[in-house]
């Protein structure tokens, strides 16, 4: 289940940050702050977890997509020194 819920906020996160000017800038930036935030309250288990969901899915994406969907936990604040 962890995967489907890691590929869903990919999906969303790649949605948001590619979507071009199609959606207002300032409205993605809220949206992704948001639901970083809401990730970075998860419990320390949790955040690795999802972490190492979504680098399990990344092969799933290809070229830029991938290493987005990789570097999703740094990005959006779920990696810190307690993960590690």
């Amino acid at each position: 289940m962890i995967h489907q819920i890691a590929r869903a906020l990919a999906n969303l996160n790649i949605a948001l940050e590619f979507s071009g000017e199609s959606i207002d800038e300032d409205d993605v930036i809220q949206i992704l702050e948001r639901l970083g935030y809401d990730l970075q309250n998860l419990d320390t288990e949790s955040r690795k977890i999802l972490s190492d969901s979504f680098r399990h899915i990344a092969p799933e994406y290809e070229g830029e997509l991938r290493d987005f969907v990789a570097t999703l936990p740094d990005t959006i604040g779920l990696e810190d020194e307690d993960l590690d």
